[in-house]
């Protein structure tokens, strides 16, 4: 049985590395999209000024 438990703790231990690092990604992830999104509406809104101006 022991042997068993040992393999659920080793299971779980995985397990939480592996959300870990899946975190690190998913915010790495989150701040580029938002560098993207707020790129894209400084664009747009210079391009509503650009055609306000003509």
């Amino acid at each position: 049985m022991s042997h068993t438990c040992k393999n659920y703790e080793e299971i779980e231990r995985e397990l939480m590395k592996g959300y870990l690092e899946m975190s690190e990604i998913n915010l790495e992830e989150a701040e580029n999209s938002q560098t993207a999104c707020n790129e894209s509406l400084r664009v747009c809104e210079q391009n509503l000024t650009e055609c306000e101006e003509e």
